[in-house]
Parts: structure tokens; C-alpha cells; sequence
């Protein structure tokens, strides 16, 4: 027992030391991840100097979207994984701006991601409206304004303008925040299973989108021609449409790369020997863009999960449906059958019993006759209650299980329905039938017990005196009709008892439908039709 005990914890150490194998490589692989896009991020901005700042400042969206993807706890060591790539890459700016700018970047990002991590259901996907609003209202607009008056104070520090320096870095930050961003939340959530487009029209799209920017932003023009910027407009529309929400963050991230490096190269629209005008000009025609399309992606992405929602759910509505469509056939016809065996112990059992139990009533009436030569006004009290149960059970049997309709049709069964109702609850019944020769046994069955259970609800329920009731043949069709003088009834209040019901499912099973007119006081007007083409 106490090998079995050592042997359980030796394999406990061994899972739990593989799992933390497991982790550590997990985060060093994160880490290493994150050092490579950090630097290829920061690389970008070497086409800056210190002077003339980056219009998108894209580290700081590579920092905040890896603290968004992993736990708290491991926050540290990406922030001090920024640090010495920062010094590393870092050549124009004063080693103490540097250190600033790391701490100011560093608490940008982990406020923004604590306050979306905070204010978000679960991880932040940018799915919806209300997760994309949390994140412009944090993300985009109030912490990268604290920033920036951090920002701003360090280089009036370095004695630059601490106003324009506040609104460089604001801007800079936020519209990094807007494009750049979701761009990278979107490929590591992996956005792409999400996209309904074909291969071939993705590649139509990003050769289109490629040839688009270049002759934008590198081919020359003969005159200053703003125009030329609406030109990758029906492209982001077709990303946004077709692509989602990763297809046009993309696009935006790759109009923003592109616009940025014509600008220094002294190309395109926004060239204009890389002016604050040209750099801000940039900066709204980026966020103008960039915001509409990506919501109008994810209004799309929002309908089509509803969508998928609504078919998914009327998909499961349709199966419990059609299951209780099929529990209530396989009840009516266990209930048949369950009739026909108690009409059959009724007949063959109760009945047998009744009939040899008047036969020994008989003969003891006449032993006692032929001995006194009187009659036992007893004995025949007890053989005309006997014979009177006989026919109470011979009329149940019938009831349950309609010998007439095996044997004679509906027709008959129907009139000898009538004529039993008649009679036993001393009413008028009329009966009128055409030719109803040829009707299928199912639908015979079905027509009966809805005449049945219609009766039985005009004498028990509605109280009637006078019941009509009519079957016909008009084409392909079987129509029962069974009115009644009774008091009537309001068909749109449902009732408890499970008569009506059994009715329509019966019908339903066969393709027919019930017509019900009543109301209190004017009697009741069933009608039931049952096309036999499609039933049989």
C-alpha cells in the first residue's frame, strides 16, 4: 500500500514538473515573439527623428497587445523585455528621455489594458460595438491623453512646445491605437477562421488593394490632387464587407505604413516636404477611414453571428419539433393499440365471463322454478343487471375499438356512431354521407376518432340536443363536418383537456388541418379535411 502511495506522488511530481516545463517554454516563446515584433515595430521609427516625432507611434500598440493576451502576473517581464531593446534601438533621443519615455509607454500600456481587461466580458476581441467603444474610450482617447501630458512635460523639458508636443503625442498615440491595434488583436486571435471570402477573391482583393496604394501614393501626379486619396475607398469597403474585421484593420494598417513612407520619401498626397500640416492632414485622413469601415465590419461580423445564432437556434427548434412530432405519432398509435387490446379483453375476457355467468343465472332460475314453481324475483334482478353491464362493455369495446370500421368502412362506423350517441344520451343526431368508398384505413381511423372525440365534447361539454354531422368526398380531399345547437364556446381561450388537441395531431400526422367556429351561446362548428393523395 505504501509503494502504491509513493508511486502516485513520484507521478504527481513528474505531471506537475512537466507542466511547468510546459509554461516556461510557453512564456519564453511569448517573450521572444514579443521581442521580434517590438523591434520590427521600432525599426519604423528610424525613418523619424527626434525632431519631427512619428505620426504612429506603433511599439505601444505591440506592448499593449501583448499584455492583453497574457496573464497579469507575467506583465513584468514583457515591460523589462521593452526596456533594453528600447536603449538598444534608441540613437537620437537623450538616454533620460528615453527612460522616460519607457516608464510614460510602459504605464500607458498596462493602464489600458487593465481598464479593458476590467470593463470587458472576457478577453477583448472587438467583435462587438460595446467592446470597441470600451476600447477608443480607453485605449484611444483617455489614457494616450494622460500620456501625452507626461509626454509633452518631457520634451518641454527638452524645450519643445509643450502644446504641440502634448497634441504630436496624443494624436500619434491614439490613431496607433485605432489602426494599429486591432490589427494585431485580430491575427492573434487568429480573425481569419471568421472570413467567408474564397482564396481566389482574397487574392483579387489584395492585388487590386497593392496596385491601388502605389499608384496613390508613389506614382506621380501633374498637380496637388486630394482626389486621388478616395481611390483606395472601394477597397477598404470590400475588405470590410467580405474580410471582417481582421480584413480591414489590415488594410488600414497597410494604407497607414504605405501613406507614412510616401510622405518621407516626398511622394504622394501627403508629401509636402513632411510638414506638421501634412503630418496631421495624414493623421485625420487615417482615423476618418479607419473608424467607419472597422465599424461597419464589425456591425456585419455582429449580424452574422446573429444570424448563425438565430439559424442554429431554429435549427434545435426544428429537431425538438420534429421529435415531438414523432413521440406524439408513436404515442397515438401506442394509444391505439393499447384500445384495441383492452376492446379485445373486454370482448373476449369480461364479456365471455358475463355471458357465462347469465347462463348459470338461467339455469339456477330453473332449477328453482322447476322445484317450487315460482320465480325468484332475485335471480332475475341479477340477470337483468348483468345482461345491461354486457352491453355496457360491448358499447365500451366498440368505443375503444371500432369493429364496424375494420370491417364495413367509415361510412358505417360513422352512422352506427351517430346512432349509438343517439340513443344512449337521447339526442338528435343526423348523419349524411356521400360516396366514401375507397378512403385509406389510416385516414378512416382519423376521421372516426375525430368525429368521436367531437361528439363526445358536444354532449359532455357544449350540452347539445341537436348534432349534425356530414362526411364527404370533394377531389383528393375528406371533409368531416359535426356542428351542434349547443352553448358554445370561445375557441381563442385554450382549454385543459387534451380532446382538441389529439385532434389536430391526428390531422397533422396525415396533412390535414381542423377548422373550429364557435362562440358561447351559438353553438359549435367543427370541420376536418384530410387530403388523401398526400396522406396515402
Amino acid at each position: 500500500m505504501e509503494t502504491l502511495e509513493n508511486d502516485r506522488t513520484l507521478a504527481e511530481g513528474r505531471r506537475t514538473e512537466t507542466h511547468s516545463v510546459y509554461l516556461a517554454g510557453a512564456t519564453l516563446l511569448g517573450i521572444s515573439l514579443f521581442a521580434v515584433a517590438f523591434i520590427v515595430a521600432y525599426r519604423y521609427a528610424t525613418f523619424f527623428s527626434f525632431n519631427s516625432p512619428a505620426p504612429l507611434w506603433f511599439p505601444d500598440s505591440v506592448l499593449l497587445c501583448a499584455l492583453l493576451l497574457v496573464p497579469r502576473r507575467q506583465w513584468w517581464l514583457y515591460l523589462l523585455t521593452a526596456l533594453p531593446l528600447r536603449l538598444a534601438l534608441e540613437s537620437a533621443a537623450p538616454i533620460w528621455f528615453v527612460l522616460v519615455a519607457f516608464v510614460n509607454d510602459s504605464l500607458k500600456a498596462a493602464m489600458s489594458a487593465y481598464v479593458l481587461q476590467r470593463f470587458t466580458a472576457g478577453p477583448l476581441r472587438l467583435n462587438t460595438l460595446r467592446q470597441l467603444a470600451i476600447f477608443i474610450g480607453a485605449a484611444v482617447m483617455t489614457v494616450p491623453a494622460l500620456s501625452a501630458l507626461m509626454g509633452a512635460a518631457a520634451r518641454d523639458a527638452a524645450g519643445y512646445t509643450f502644446s504641440s508636443s502634448f497634441f504630436n503625442w496624443f494624436v500619434g498615440d491614439a490613431i496607433a491605437a485605432l489602426i494599429v491595434t486591432p490589427t494585431l488583436l485580430y491575427w492573434c486571435w487568429k480573425g481569419w477562421r471568421r472570413v467567408n471570402a474564397k482564396i481566389g477573391e482574397i487574392a483579387l482583393l489584395v492585388v487590386g488593394f497593392a496596385a491601388c496604394l502605389y499608384f496613390t501614393f508613389f506614382v506621380p501626379h501633374s498637380s496637388y490632387s486630394p482626389i486621388v486619396l478616395y481611390a483606395p475607398v472601394p477597397f477598404l469597403i470590400w475588405a470590410a464587407t467580405r474580410l471582417g474585421p481582421i480584413g480591414i484593420s489590415t488594410a488600414n494598417s497597410a494604407l497607414a505604413i504605405v501613406s507614412m513612407i510616401s510622405a518621407v520619401e516626398g511622394k504622394g498626397p501627403f508629401s509636402a516636404n513632411y510638414s506638421d500640416h501634412s503630418v496631421l492632414s495624414m493623421q485625420l485622413f487615417l482615423a476618418v477611414i479607419s473608424l467607419p469601415t472597422l465599424v461597419v465590419a464589425i456591425l456585419i461580423e455582429q449580424r452574422r453571428d446573429i444570424e448563425n445564432s438565430l439559424r442554429e437556434s431554429q435549427e434545435h427548434l426544428k429537431q425538438l419539433h420534429d421529435r415531438t412530432q414523432l413521440l406524439a405519432h408513436k404515442l397515438i398509435n401506442s394509444q391505439e393499440e393499447e384500445r384495441r387490446r383492452i376492446a379485445r379483453d373486454l370482448h373476449d375476457h369480461i364479456g365471455q365471463s358475463l355471458a357465462l355467468l347469465t347462463v348459470t343465472l338461467e339455469q339456477r332460475r330453473y332449477e328453482l322454478l322447476s322445484k317450487t314453481g315460482v320465480e325468484e324475483p332475485l335471480i332475475n334482478d341479477l340477470r337483468a343487471q348483468v345482461d345491461q353491464i354486457g352491453k355496457d362493455v360491448h358499447e365500451l369495446s366498440h368505443q375503444l375499438h371500432s369493429s364496424t370500421l375494420h370491417h364495413l368502412g367509415l361510412q358505417a362506423a360513422l352512422k352506427a356512431l351517430c346512432r349509438d350517441t343517439a340513443r344512449q344520451h337521447h339526442i338528435v343526431v343526423d348523419f349524411q354521407a356521400n360516396d366514401t368508398d375507397g378512403v385509406p384505413q389510416e385516414i378512416s381511423l382519423c376521421a372516426f376518432r375525430v368525429a368521436q372525440e367531437a361528439l363526445n365534447n358536444a354532449v359532455r361539454h357544449g350540452r347539445a340536443q341537436q348534432i349534425e354531422v356530414a362526411i364527404q368526398k370533394l377531389g383528393n380531399v375528406l371533409r368531416v363536418s359535426i356542428s351542434d345547437t349547443g352553448i358554445g364556446f370561445d375557441p381563442a381561450v385554450l382549454s385543459d383537456g387534451l380532446g382538441l388537441i389529439s385532434m389536430q395531431e391526428r390531422l397533422r400526422m396525415l396533412g390535414g388541418q381542423l377548422v373550429i367556429k364557435s362562440k358561447p351561446g351559438n353553438g359549435t362548428e367543427i370541420g376536418a379535411e384530410v387530403p388523401l393523395r398526400e396522406a396515402a
